[in-house]
C-alpha cells in the first residue's frame, strides 16, 4: 500500500460518512464562477460529484469545450481567495437548465484523492472542517500543478508529517507563491523540481512570522520556470533555514538599501550600508546592541554580508555594517521571486559558508571495524 494511500484515508476521515453516499451529491456550501477566458460569471450549482459539477445556467457550450471553474465556500467575501479552488473543466453534457461540467485535473493527480475532497466539502458541517478541506484540495492541485506525477513526496507533508500549526503555515506559504505566480506570463506552464518543492514547505512550515513565510513563499515562486525543473535554488533553502527574524529583518534592509537608486550618498562610506545605534533598534526592534553585533556576525558567517563585526574593541558600539554581500543580493532576490539562474561561484561560496554549520563527521575508529566470525581463525 502507497503511502499516498494512507493520505487519502487521512484526508477521508475529516468526514468519513457511515453510510455509502450516492454518486452525486447538493453542493451544499459551495457557490461558482465559469468562463471561457477566466471564471468571471456566478452560477448556481445543482449538484457535484467526485468528478464534476453541474451548474445552474442558460448559456450554451460547444460539446467538450474547456470551461475555467472556480469553486468557492458559500459566504466567503468577493476579495478572499483562500477558501476557493480553482481548475479546467470540460462540458460534458447540457440540458435545458444547466450545464455538466467534468474536472480536468492536473497530470498524475489520482481522481480519486480529489473526489474525497469534494466529497467531504458538501458533507462536512463543521465550518472550520470545511476550510481545511478547501486548503487541502487548493494545495493538492496547486502542487499538481507544479510538479505533475512527482507531486507525491509534497502533498505527503499533508498527510500527517507536520502538526497543525505548521500545516497551516505550509498552506500559507502555497497560497501566496501560487498568488505570485498567478501574476507571472506563462503561469500555467510553470514547473518546479518536486524535491525542491517539498524541501521549501517542509523547512518553511517552521517560519516563525509573516516576514520569514514570505521569503520562503517568494523562494518557492523564484523556483518555477517554463524550462526543465531543476533544484538550483536548493543553495537559497540550506541558507534561508539557518536565518532567524531578527537577521532576516536586518539582510532585507541591507539589501533594499543597497539596491535603492539613492543607495550611495546617504552611507559613511562608498558602497556602504552602514547604522548608527539608533537606526539599528529601529530595524530590528532589538536595543540590545550587543545582540544585534551578534546577529550581523551571524550572517558574515554565512556570507550574507559583506563586513565581520569587530568584536575586539572595548569602545562603545557605535555603528553596524550591514553592506549585503553578492551572495546575500542574490537571496534577497530570489525570495523575491527573482528566477534568474545563480553564478556557480556564488553556490561554492555558499557551500563553504555552509560548512561551517554542518561540519563533516568526525571518522570513528571503528568505521572499518569488521568483527570475526566465531569460524574465523585469527591472522597469526
Amino acid at each position: 500500500m502507497s503511502r499516498l494511500s494512507n493520505l487519502k484515508r487521512a484526508l477521508q476521515k475529516l468526514g468519513e460518512p457511515e453510510q455509502p453516499r450516492a454518486e452525486r451529491w447538493p453542493a451544499t456550501g459551495l457557490s461558482a464562477l465559469y468562463g471561457i477566458d477566466s471564471a468571471s460569471r456566478p452560477a448556481a450549482i445543482k449538484d457535484v460529484s467526485a468528478s464534476g459539477v453541474y451548474l445552474l445556467t442558460e448559456e450554451r457550450f460547444r460539446a467538450d469545450e474547456l470551461v475555467n471553474l472556480i469553486l468557492r465556500k458559500e459566504g466567503e467575501p468577493a476579495n478572499s481567495s483562500e477558501l476557493q479552488i480553482s481548475v479546467q473543466a470540460r462540458v460534458a453534457w447540457q440540458e435545458e437548465d444547466g450545464v455538466a461540467l467534468e474536472f480536468v485535473l492536473p497530470p498524475g493527480m489520482n481522481p480519486d484523492l480529489c473526489g474525497a475532497l469534494v466529497c467531504n466539502i458538501v458533507s462536512l458541517t463543521d465550518p472550520d472542517q470545511v476550510a481545511e478541506v478547501f486548503r487541502n484540495l487548493r494545495t493538492v492541485l496547486f502542487l499538481y500543478r507544479l510538479c505533475e506525477s512527482k507531486a507525491e513526496e509534497a502533498i505527503l507533508l499533508l498527510g500527517g508529517q507536520l502538526d497543525s500549526e505548521r500545516t497551516a503555515t505550509l498552506f500559507k506559504i502555497a497560497f501566496a507563491a501560487e498568488n505570485l505566480l498567478a501574476a507571472k506570463p506563462d503561469s500555467g506552464r510553470m514547473r518546479a523540481h518536486s524535491k525542491l518543492v517539498a524541501n521549501i514547505l517542509r523547512e518553511g512550515s517552521w517560519a516563525p512570522d509573516d516576514l520569514t513565510l514570505k521569503l520562503w513563499a517568494g523562494l518557492l515562486a523564484s523556483s518555477c520556470s517554463v524550462d526543465a525543473p531543476d533544484d538550483s535554488n536548493q543553495i537559497f533553502v540550506d541558507l534561508l533555514v539557518h536565518i532567524t527574524p531578527t537577521e532576516a529583518r536586518i539582510l532585507l534592509h541591507g539589501c533594499e538599501r543597497a539596491l535603492s537608486p539613492a543607495a550611495g550618498p546617504e552611507n559613511t562610506a562608498s558602497g556602504s550600508i552602514v547604522l548608527n545605534p539608533q537606526e539599528i533598534v529601529r530595524v530590528t526592534g532589538i536595543h540590545d546592541l550587543t545582540r544585534n553585533a551578534t546577529d550581523l556576525a551571524y550572517l558574515f558567517n554565512l556570507g550574507l554580508i559583506q563586513n565581520v563585526f569587530d568584536f575586539t574593541s572595548y569602545r562603545e558600539i557605535d555603528s553596524f555594517d550591514i553592506t549585503p554581500s553578492s551572495l546575500g543580493l542574490e537571496l534577497y532576490k530570489h525570495c523575491h521571486g527573482h528566477s534568474e539562474k545563480i553564478d556557480p561561484h556564488l553556490v561554492e561560496t555558499a557551500r563553504k559558508h555552509l560548512a561551517v554549520f554542518f561540519p563533516p563527521p568526525i571518522p570513528s575508529a571503528f568505521e572499518n571495524f569488521t568483527p570475526l566470525s566465531p569460524e574465523t581463525p585469527p591472522e597469526k
